[in-house]
């Protein structure tokens, strides 16, 4: 049987958005010996290649900013932006509102985001201005990542649903919500790659993996998640690590 094993990367691949535990990385080999194994992130797909080359890791798929971009190898699968005329009402309601935010290009990250970790950002180039509308302009952007407080983020995500329904919007946090264009997810970026597998294995901890595991065959959600993400997994485990090893003592 042919497995596909798709991992997302913050919380569940990779701790505290900077490295890979051995351990981890060692399930990551374990892996290998039973199927291919592929990442799907919010991130950008540069940023999981830095991950895969800092790790000698042979990663088969790239699932970049949540599904608008799909790669085999260096081959582009898929790709899709967020419209311009969506763009153009998304900034004008974040720039009214006040809200902190930054938007992706594939290359760099725009905006008025101060990101005080800077070992998290994964070589990606932090552009963080007062006023980065005038920046934005012309750009093509994958994904918009917003920053409201914890107290605000119902309140847009609720009005934001509502005001832009041609876009996809995520929660990935208590402090964050996430924007692709529309029928983009992590699950859509599964169905791009999984011809030819058997299986399907998905790991995740967040609200935007949500999709994924209902795409998978098997689902693991780590333990720190969200109890209504962790309600939509076929199991949860404390770490990447004893997934892989529940995986190939319950599966194979």
């Amino acid at each position: 049987m042919k497995n596909l094993f798709v991992t997302d990367l913050d919380g569940t691949f990779v701790k505290n958005s900077v490295f890979v535990e051995k351990e981890d990385l060692k399930a990551y080999h374990d892996t290998k010996n039973y199927g291919d194994f592929s990442v799907a992130t919010g991130r950008s797909v540069e940023e999981i290649k830095y991950i895969a080359e800092g790790n000698d890791m042979d990663v088969t798929h790239m699932i970049g900013f949540n599904g608008a971009v799909v790669t085999r190898q260096d081959e582009v699968l898929f790709e899709k932006h967020i419209p311009t005329k969506d763009l153009t009402g998304i900034f004008e309601y974040l720039k009214e509102s006040k809200l902190i935010f930054d938007a992706l290009d594939g290359k760099q990250r725009i905006g008025n985001f101060d990101h005080e970790k800077k070992d998290r950002l994964w070589n990606m180039e932090l552009i963080c201005v007062d006023n980065p509308f005038e920046l934005l302009k012309g750009k093509t952007i994958y994904k918009i990542n917003v920053r409201p407080t914890k107290e605000q983020l119902d309140y847009h995500y609720d009005v934001m649903k509502e005001k832009f329904p041609e876009v996809e919007i995520y929660k990935s946090g208590s402090t964050r919500m996430e924007i692709t264009a529309k029928n983009i997810s992590k699950a859509s970026g599964i169905e791009a790659i999984s011809s030819g597998y058997d299986r399907v294995i998905a790991l995740g901890d967040s609200g935007n993996d949500v999709d994924m595991f209902k795409v998978a065959d098997v689902s693991y959600c780590m333990n720190s998640a969200p109890q209504e993400v962790k309600g939509q997994a076929t199991h949860v485990v404390e770490d990447f690590a004893a997934a892989i090893k529940h995986f190939i003592e319950n599966y194979e």
